[in-house]
């Protein structure tokens, strides 16, 4: 039996009868093995050298401050995600109100550090990426921040989640995930000229892409007006075109406590990638028009 996921997660009741249906031992098996893993200095020194060695492919002697920063992430995300799933499942027991959090930025700084200091961990990543070899101030100056907007209104909204975990509220925000949310300022020949910022060209450890999640938006079109078999007058629209939505969601760790809430971010794709008739007949501009027109959304 294949446990089924929608695109909201599992109700308290729906999650009962999934659960009713999984075998008694097949159960207790992902509990046994689901167990929160240590967080002393040698566990956490372990998976660090884990993530260089098997998720970069890496080696102490070929590592850099970045590669350290990488591999901390990653172990420190593992803890997150932990706390993520208990938080996300015992909401999902409880069933309770939620608070839902929709903004067009969310300037949420650097995560690691953030991270660790939530969860209590920091001065022993410290110590042990020193042990290591590395300075936990360079490891942390690596990270670049979240390009997700640029205004006051963003770091508003990260601090409201950021509060909202602190005390335990259940609340999820939203919004979108820019590929250039900040731009880089420089000064040319006494001017300001902008160039894009490309926070995303290393990876960003800390979102958890849904590509299970997918909703279809549709814009401009017209209303078809009919007729249906009872003489009763029906309203549909029509959509002039369509973009896909794709979900990452972003855990936001409470201070000091279990609480570990969530993001979630959408990305703008084309329902359709390239048009190959227009290619073919030497358009290329065409062919490529939809996906432009789609990501020029995020």
């Amino acid at each position: 039996m294949h446990h089924r996921r929608n695109l909201t997660g599992l109700t308290s009741k729906e999650l009962d009868a999934e659960r009713a249906k999984w075998p008694k031992e097949t159960v207790q098996l992902w509990q046994r093995l689901s167990k929160k893993e240590a967080n002393d200095l040698e566990t956490i020194q372990k998976s660090i050298v884990h993530h260089v060695t098997t998720t970069l492919a890496r080696a102490a002697y070929n590592m850099d401050n970045f590669t350290a920063y990488q591999a901390v992430a990653l172990s420190t995300r593992d803890r997150l995600i932990s706390r993520w799933n208990e938080t996300q499942g015992q909401m999902s027991k409880a069933d309770p109100k939620r608070v839902y959090y929709l903004s067009l930025e969310f300037l949420l700084g650097r995560s690691m550090d953030n991270a660790l200091l939530n969860m209590g961990l920091k001065n022993t990543y410290g110590k042990g990426i020193e042990q290591l070899g590395f300075h936990m101030e360079d490891v942390i100056e690596s990270e670049v921040d979240a390009a997700l907007g640029n205004g006051g209104l963003g770091r508003l909204a990260a601090c409201f989640m950021d509060s909202l975990a602190t005390l335990d509220y259940p609340a999820w925000g939203y919004g979108l995930r820019y590929t250039y949310g900040i731009f880089q300022q420089r000064i040319v020949d006494g001017y300001q000229t902008e160039y894009p910022d490309y926070w995303l060209n290393f990876d960003n450890p800390w979102e958890l892409p849904r590509l299970d999640i997918s909703i279809q938006i549709g814009f401009g079109g017209h209303v078809q007006t009919t007729q249906d078999e009872y003489g009763v007058t029906r309203n549909k629209w029509i959509p002039a075109t369509n973009v896909q939505a794709i979900a990452y969601d972003v855990p936001i760790p409470g201070y000091d406590t279990g609480n570990c809430n969530n993001i979630r971010l959408w990305r703008s794709k084309p329902t359709k990638v390239f048009d190959l008739t227009s290619f073919n007949e030497g358009n290329y501009e065409k062919s490529v028009e939809d996906a432009t027109n789609a990501e020029k959304i995020t």
